[in-house]
């Protein structure tokens, strides 16, 4: 072939003819894109699952826990400090601190008043079945909202997580699929910039739990086939370990904790017949002490989680502690409406119990402004 040729193929085609170098690299930069486009394209579809899901922010870092923790976001507009004109009460618990369940936080207002405290807001983190394991990512999550005042109220709520074979309890709680979800989800709160990777993980979680319902704890009702093995606490270290972390995440913030013992009534004349019947010394009978396991394994485990409570309050500089055990005893119908639940009166005996060192604390450090 002459030159001539040659260059009338080159011009035909437009540009050279392909090597294998060339042909190579414009493969690998078009794998790029594509590669690009389809994790740009799963990004969008992740943050869309979520709006869609759980009303979750399209564009940011993500807070998943708020999918699970919704009073989280109720939160997110009030960021108190150490330094603003208000005090701030934080509460940590399970039903008994919740509104619908008993009175605690008015009558915490209106007795904190009467001592004199009067420009006091509450943030109730408290939730019914909730565990220390929830109030310390929930306490993590809040960054940085610091408090005067934070009280820590738990005890009976993680008895349900010992109603599992001893070869499936973890100390993260992540036998039941409630936390092996915001285990989960709290690793990727706010953390990363890509909602992806942590998305996969989630519905990876979700696909298994559907497809194997019993291998989990119940977060509300014991499987009756397991409740014999909550005859032993497993749970006191891990209740111990996330109350030793709530202690060190508030000293770093500054935030001061009111550690409380659980109070537990249950009418030496219990049974379920009984409790059904309506005829035991409480008053409105809401919750039998079966939601959470055997009678006696519960009142066992409140008593190893109270334990606890007293060994982590001891190992505290000026604890402020509370025995709600021994002070809501001698109790009855007037104050109990099941084994923990408060009536109206058994709210206003609660908050008197805490009342006196609340207010001497809140006393302290209006003097140290």
């Amino acid at each position: 072939m002459n030159h001539d040729s040659v260059d009338e193929t080159k011009n035909r085609a437009g540009r050279r003819p392909m090597t294998k170098r060339r042909r190579w690299r414009k493969l690998g930069w078009t794998g790029l894109l594509l590669a690009g486009t389809l994790v740009l394209a799963g990004e969008l579809a992740a943050r869309l699952y979520w709006r869609l899901q759980f009303d979750l922010p399209i564009l940011g870092k993500q807070p998943f826990l708020h999918a699970h923790y919704p009073e989280l976001e109720r939160m997110a507009s009030r960021r108190p400090t150490h330094e603003d004109e208000h005090t701030d009460i934080l509460l940590l618990g399970g039903s008994v601190l919740q509104r619908n369940w008993g009175n605690v936080e008015p009558e915490l207002l209106e007795q904190l008043a009467l001592a004199g405290h009067r420009g006091v807001r509450i943030s109730n983190l408290a939730q019914a079945a909730h565990t220390t394991r929830d109030s310390l990512l929930k306490y993590q999550a809040l960054g940085d909202a610091r408090y005067e005042l934070v009280i820590v109220y738990h005890g009976v709520n993680e008895a349900r997580t010992n109603n599992v074979p001893p070869e499936r309890f973890r100390s993260d709680y992540g036998h039941v699929a409630w936390y092996e979800n915001v285990n989960l989800l709290s690793r990727g709160h706010r953390a990363h910039h890509l909602s992806l990777p942590i998305t996969l993980r989630f519905l990876r979680l979700a696909i298994r739990q559907r497809r194997a319902p019993g291998e989990y704890v119940s977060v509300h009702h014991p499987r009756a086939k397991w409740i014999r093995h909550g005859n032993r606490v497993r749970s006191e270290e891990s209740f111990r370990q996330n109350l030793g972390a709530i202690r060190d995440l508030a000293a770093q913030r500054g935030d001061r904790l009111v550690f409380m013992t659980f109070a537990l009534h249950v009418p030496d004349d219990y049974s379920r017949e009984a409790f059904d019947a309506r005829v035991l010394d409480y008053a409105l009978h809401r919750s039998p002490l079966e939601i959470w396991g055997a009678p006696e394994n519960v009142q066992a485990a409140v008593d190893a989680h109270n334990r606890v409570v007293k060994d982590v309050a001891a190992s505290m500089d000026e604890p402020l502690f509370v025995d709600q055990a021994a002070l809501m005893q001698p109790a009855g119908a007037h104050e109990f409406n099941d084994a923990c639940h408060l009536t109206g009166v058994g709210s206003a005996r609660f908050v008197a119990n805490m009342t006196p060192i609340l207010a001497a604390e809140l006393d302290r450090q209006k003097q140290l402004r």
